[in-house]
C-alpha cells in the first residue's frame, strides 16, 4: 500500500475581480512570487497548473471563501482526463443515441443520449497562409551564382517579402463527452462525413457543421453545454467561441465539466437545506455545510 501524501489539484471558477488579495494569499500560501501569481490569476478561471499538498491546498480554500471566490480542489487521481480525445471522422446523431462509425461506416462506438455529459465546441484558431506571388526570374538566378563564385553572401530575398497573406478562417470543433464510462470525443469540421444529414447536406463542410452541433444539442437533453457552444450557434461575438488550440478547448471543456458538477452538487446541497430545516425532527446543527460548503476536497 501506497504511502505517499496525495496531492490536490485545485480549481477556480469564475474570473478574479479583485486580484491584488488573492494574488497576497497564492504569495503567503505556495511561496510563489507576486509576477507569477498575478500572470495567472489574469488567465482564471482554469485549474491551477501543479498539484498542491493538502495543507496547501485547504489554506487557499479557506482564504478563497473569505473573498467569496467559488472554487474547489480534487485530488490528482480522481481529477478527470479527457486527454486525449478520439478524434472521430464519420457520425451520425441518430433517435437513439450518438453513433461513431469507421472510415467503411461500420459501428466503432454508441452513445445514448442520456450519457452524453457535455458538449463543448469552439473555432480554433489558424496561421495565416503566405504563398509565393512567382519565382525569382534567371536574372536573379544568375547574380546569385556569380555571387556564389566569388565567394559573396547570396543576397536571397526574404520569403515573406516576395509572398502574398493569405487569411486563413478559424476551424470549428467540438468535444462530446459520455459518461460511464467517460470517454471524450473531439469532431473537426473539415475532417468530418455529414452524410447522415441526407437532404439537410450542404457542400460547404462549414454550414454543415453548426447543423451537426445543433443536432448534438437538441438530442442530448441532459448534457451540458458550454457558452461558448451557444455562442458559435447564435453566431455572437467569435471572441467567446474562438480557441488557440485543440488543446485550449479541451481544456475550457475540462473546466466546464467540472464546474457542472460544482453547480449540481451545490444545487442538490441547497435542496437538502431547505428539506432538512422543515422537519421538526431535526437536532440542532444536523443541516448546514458544516462550514465548508462547495469548498470540500473531492
Amino acid at each position: 500500500m501506497s504511502t505517499t501524501p496525495a496531492r490536490y489539484r485545485l480549481v477556480i471558477f469564475e474570473a478574479i475581480a479583485e486580484p491584488h488579495p488573492v494574488r497576497d494569499l497564492f504569495c503567503r500560501v505556495t511561496g510563489m512570487h507576486p509576477t507569477d501569481a498575478m500572470q495567472w490569476l489574469a488567465r482564471a478561471p482554469g485549474a491551477w497548473p501543479r498539484p498542491m499538498e493538502e495543507s496547501e491546498v485547504r489554506q487557499l480554500l479557506d482564504g478563497l471563501y473569505e473573498l467569496r471566490i467559488a472554487a474547489e480542489a480534487w485530488r490528482s487521481d480522481l481529477f478527470p482526463e479527457l486527454a486525449p480525445a478520439r478524434t472521430v471522422h464519420r457520425a451520425a446523431c441518430l433517435a437513439e443515441g450518438f453513433r461513431t462509425e469507421g472510415l467503411r461506416g461500420e459501428p466503432t462506438h454508441w452513445v445514448p443520449w442520456d450519457r452524453v455529459e457535455l458538449i463543448g465546441a469552439g473555432r480554433i484558431a489558424a496561421e495565416d497562409e503566405f504563398r509565393n506571388v512567382q519565382a525569382p526570374g534567371w536574372p536573379s538566378t544568375v547574380v546569385t551564382g556569380i555571387r556564389a563564385l566569388t565567394l559573396m553572401k547570396p543576397n536571397t530575398p526574404a520569403r515573406r517579402g516576395r509572398a502574398s497573406r493569405v487569411p486563413r478562417d478559424p476551424v470549428g470543433e467540438v468535444v462530446v463527452v459520455r459518461r460511464e464510462p467517460r470517454v471524450a470525443f473531439r469532431i473537426v469540421e473539415n475532417q468530418m462525413n455529414y452524410a447522415y444529414l441526407g437532404a439537410r447536406l450542404s457542400q460547404s463542410a462549414a454550414d454543415n457543421f453548426p447543423v451537426f452541433v445543433a443536432d448534438l444539442c437538441a438530442r442530448a437533453d441532459d448534457a451540458y453545454i458550454t457558452p461558448s457552444t451557444r455562442a458559435l450557434l447564435d453566431r455572437g461575438d467569435p471572441a467567446e467561441c474562438e480557441f488557440p488550440s485543440s488543446q485550449a478547448l479541451l481544456d475550457y471543456a475540462t473546466h466546464r465539466l467540472l464546474w457542472s458538477w460544482y453547480r449540481r452538487d451545490r444545487e442538490a446541497h441547497q435542496a437538502w437545506d431547505v428539506s432538512t430545516e422543515i422537519r421538526p425532527d431535526d437536532e440542532p446543527g444536523t443541516s448546514g455545510d458544516g462550514g465548508t460548503g462547495e469548498f470540500d476536497t473531492q
